[in-house]
Order: structure tokens, then C-alpha cells, then sequence
């Protein structure tokens, strides 16, 4: 029977490594790179040389134009930027009979409040997939090695320079010090503490090179409340939950120094006659740097000059509890690989978003084998997801799983 797949938004940054991979690994008839971005779109296809692969064109802003490249589909990755969410929604629940997952990671109750509608079209959708899958799979397999666990500690180690970026990931990281956020958070004790300061919850810790040794400061991303979901959560008595992150220094004094002018707290600045917002000013100009870069494809090794390091992410899970009678630590790092498009002419920022987009890929083909069977909207914690086969997939795909320190599981001697 063949198959069609629909990935839209598919030749953006976070996005590409998806549709490498699905050329390099899946067995998929037919698929799609829909989107509004023609030039790259096709620039990415001709790149594979693979014959199932096209482009076509894509409205986000209008749903019916989703909804017309996603009919006769049987499978969709939706990486489109959250703005578009319910347009994609509305087509899938119209289109109906359609497995697959979601880049957006936003309004988790408005998007699961449409898990019944969803399953009754016959859909099934895994909600806030790429990067947190892994961090999620992390947690749990570091959990598996405690017979109680008091602390899981996510960490986002986000390593590229300051105009090492795209209009997302730009938005992503000021979001995220904004202090007028209300969704950096923590578990603690069964409940969701929530409104936490920017810069708060600091805590020191040890990634791989080339990031080092970082202060870490809470981040306004999901897993301390959904992590809890988990079954093995539940099975070994979590009690506290946090993620923080670590930027390069470039990021860290550009939030800084928003902070310092105030510029979160004011309602804009007057130059010649015209109300300005400060922080869109500094968004605007770090956006059109990396888009400047984003326009120039080159071999791998020159994408990042004035590095002697790959601009990467490294995801870890830090975890403490019991263990055959004794507390101790566990604590597992996530490496991406370099080069992930095997030395074809790229774009840092695709290069650097494989971290998300083979995850798109995995998880779809593991809907597509029967490994994951959830009807509705889920997420990773609901997923049934074998973090054993998912980490050895990744693995096989040149990522690398350490297990820096797990705990000692000698019994200690009776008395």
C-alpha cells in the first residue's frame, strides 16, 4: 500500500533534518515539502537526489490551502512556527485519517483539548515532539536506574553564537528571559509552582565540550509539568522536576542588558516623534543577521568561521534518589553529530536544527511501524514511547547517547 507524507514548513532550519532523514531511513512512497519558502525548498530537494521527494507550495495563513496539500496524505510533520497551529488543526480534523507529529510546543491546553475531536476524525497527533522527545527519553531512562527518585534536573545546553539564529529560536530565547513571562516552572511536591523569576534557580553543572562548566537558570519549557505524566515518574515517586538552560556569553549579555535598560517593563521609546518597542529593535537586528547567514548554503566546514566548536545543542538529565539502599546520581548528556547532511552544501541553522528534526523523523516512522498507537492528540510521557529504541535510532543516525555517571548498584553489606 503506498503512502503519502505531507512536511510542512519542511525546509526550515529545525525542519530540514527531518526531511534528510526520512530520504536516508524511510520507506515512505511519497513526500511533500510544502511550504512558502520556494527557493530553499527546492534548493533542499534537489539536495537529495531522491526521487520520491517534491515541493509544493503552501499558504500557513490560510487552513483551506493546508488542507489541500494534506489531502490523500497518510502522515504529516507539522513544523510550521505556532502562529499557524490551529490553521494546521482545523485541516488535519477536516482531512481526517492522518498519523503525525508536531514541532509546537505552545498552548498545551487548547491543543489537547482537541484530542477527542481528533481521534474522532481518525487522527492521531504527537504534540510537542522534536528536541523534547530526547529530553524526555533522557529523564526516563535515568530514572529506570533508581528505586526512588527525589530530583530530575532537564538542561538545554544551547552553544552558537549570538546571530547564530533564526526569527524562532530569536523569539524562543527572549521569550524565555522575558520577565513578564508567567511559565517558567518547577514540580515540587505534586504541584506546578509556576512564576518564576528570569535568571532564577541557578545551579552550576558540567555539560560536555565544547559548553563546559555553565551556570544553568530556570527556562519556561514544559517538562516540569509533563514529565509527571510519565509512568515511570509515577512508578519511582519524583518529586521534583525542573529545566534550565545555558547560552553561549553573546546571549547571556544580550538578555542581560535587556534587563539592565528595563526594556521588558516599558511601553516603547520615542525616537523622532515614532514609539519604538526597544526589545523588537534588538529582535529585528539579531533576526536579519541570521537570516543573512541563512541565505548562504556551504560546505559544512565553513559554516561557523569564527568558532573553533560546532554550534550545537547538548541536551542532559541530571537525577538523584535511591538506589539498592544508597542515594546517588545519574546523570546522561545528548550530542548531535557533525555533519548531519553528510557533507553537502548547507545552512548552519538546518545543520545546527538537526537535533529537532531527526526526532520528527524517528518518531513518525515509529507511528508508521506500529510502535507508538495513541489515538488523539498526545505527548511523549503518554506516548508508550521505548526510550531504548528510540535512543538506538538516534544513535544509528550518528547522535550519541553518554551515560556519564549512573548509580553504584552494589547492595551495601547487612549487618
Amino acid at each position: 500500500m503506498s503512502s503519502k507524507t505531507v512536511v510542512l514548513g519542511g525546509s526550515g532550519a529545525m525542519t530540514s533534518g527531518c526531511v534528510y532523514d526520512l530520504s536516508q531511513t524511510s520507506d515512505f512512497d511519497e513526500v511533500v515539502v510544502a511550504d512558502a519558502d520556494e527557493e530553499n525548498a527546492r534548493r533542499l530537494v534537489d539536495t537529495l537526489d531522491d526521487d520520491r521527494f517534491r515541493f509544493e507550495p503552501v499558504d500557513a495563513t490560510d487552513a483551506d490551502d493546508i488542507e489541500r496539500v494534506l489531502e490523500g496524505a497518510d502522515y504529516v510533520v507539522n513544523g510550521l512556527p505556532y502562529q499557524f497551529e490551529s490553521n494546521v488543526l482545523d485541516a488535519m480534523e477536516r482531512v481526517g485519517d492522518l498519523a503525525g507529529v508536531d514541532l509546537n510546543a505552545f498552548d498545551f491546553d487548547e491543543v489537547l483539548g482537541r484530542s477527542e475531536a481528533f481521534a474522532e476524525a481518525g487522527n492521531s497527533l504527537w504534540f510537542a515532539n522534536g528536541g523534547l522527545v530526547s529530553t524526555i527519553a533522557l529523564g526516563m531512562v535515568a530514572c529506570e536506574e533508581f528505586d526512588d527518585v527525589a530530583d530530575v534536573n532537564f538542561y538545554w545546553g544551547m552553544w552558537r553564537l549570538l546571530t547564530q539564529t533564526t526569527p524562532g529560536l530569536t523569539d524562543t530565547v527572549t521569550y524565555e528571559h522575558d520577565p513578564n513571562v508567567d511559565e517558567r516552572a518547577k514540580w515540587e511536591d505534586g504541584e506546578v509552582i509556576d512564576d518564576l523569576p528570569a535568571f532564577s534557580e541557578q545551579r552550576a553543572f558540567e555539560f560536555p565540550d565544547p559548553i563546559g562548566r555553565e551556570n544553568t537558570y530556570v527556562i519556561s519549557h514544559p517538562e516540569p509539568i509533563t514529565f509527571p505524566e510519565a509512568p515511570v515518574a509515577q512508578e519511582k515517586n519524583v518529586d521534583r522536576i525542573i529545566t534550565r538552560g545555558a547560552w553561549h556569553d553573546e546571549w547571556k549579555d544580550y538578555e542581560r542588558t535587556l534587563h539592565a535598560a528595563n526594556a521588558f517593563e516599558t511601553d516603547g521609546v520615542e525616537v523622532d516623534g515614532q514609539e519604538i518597542d526597544p526589545v523588537e529593535v534588538m529582535q529585528e537586528q539579531i533576526k536579519a543577521e541570521g537570516l543573512a547567514r541563512e541565505s548562504e548554503w556551504k560546505p559544512p566546514e565553513e559554516l561557523s568561521p569564527e568558532t573553533e566548536w560546532t554550534p550545537q545543542t547538548i541536551l542532559s538529565a541530571e537525577v538523584t534518589g535511591s538506589a539498592a539502599g544508597s542515594d546517588d546520581r545519574a546523570v546522561f548528556h545528548f550530542e548531535q553529530p557533525f555533519p548531519f547532511f553528510d557533507g553537502n552544501d548547507i545552512t548552519l541553522m538546518r545543520e545546527y536544527g538537526c537535533y529537532v528534526g531527526v526526532p520528527l523523523s524517528v518518531t513518525l516512522q515509529l507511528m508508521a511501524d506500529g510502535a507508538v498507537d495513541e489515538d488523539g492528540i498526545f505527548i511523549t510521557e503518554t506516548s508508550g514511547l521505548d526510550a531504548d529504541r528510540y535512543f538506538d535510532e538516534m544513535e544509528a543516525r550518528g547522535f550519541d547517547l553518554v551515560a556519564e555517571r549512573t548509580p553504584d548498584q552494589t547492595v551495601p553489606a547487612q549487618d
